[in-house]
């Protein structure tokens, strides 16, 4: 293994998301959004999100509209999902998939334990280590999500580190 690759997971095994209890607790502005939303998914090397990016996802409904031009929690929340997935999932797919999820947990618990998930894989990157016993289908559906995600990540790290010889 090359030690670009190496460095990268020791990087992912050091990352941390935000829980829904450290989100902002209080409306935001739309820059305030976008630097919490950045803060979060840039360093796993998602896209930068853009006042563009975000009228859009309220525009196709894949968010719900602010209220009074100011943002809550659960917009914070549906924006980091919504930027983890858009390279894999159409912003529809990526709705309905939260709506689906969300439909039997609330959104906090929904995404609290997608996070988690993702931070243990992203973790467990370096010792290829998953054992998770899942409790229902949708444990599983969020299991699977967050490998696809990760697995995404992999190949485009390991693609960038053999193109440089």
């Amino acid at each position: 293994m090359n030690e670009e690759y190496k460095r990268w997971q020791s990087q992912m095994a050091n990352i941390t998301l935000p829980k829904w209890d450290d989100l902002p607790k209080f409306d935001l502005y739309m820059d305030q959004l976008i630097a919490v939303v950045n803060e979060a998914v840039v360093p796993l090397g998602a896209d930068m999100v853009t006042k563009t990016m975000v009228n859009n996802y309220v525009k196709n409904k894949a968010t719900f509209a602010p209220v009074k031009k100011k943002y809550q929690t659960a917009h914070i929340a549906d924006i980091i999902i919504i930027s983890l997935l858009k390279p894999i999932f159409s912003i529809s797919d990526i709705r309905a998939g939260i709506d689906a999820v969300t439909k039997n947990n609330f959104p906090k618990q929904a995404y609290d334990e997608f996070i988690t998930l993702l931070v243990s894989k992203l973790h467990n990157l370096a010792q290829n280590k998953a054992n998770v016993d899942f409790k229902s289908d949708t444990d599983e559906l969020l299991s699977v999500i967050a490998d696809t995600i990760v697995d995404r990540l992999k190949a485009n790290n390991i693609y960038s580190s053999i193109s440089h010889y």
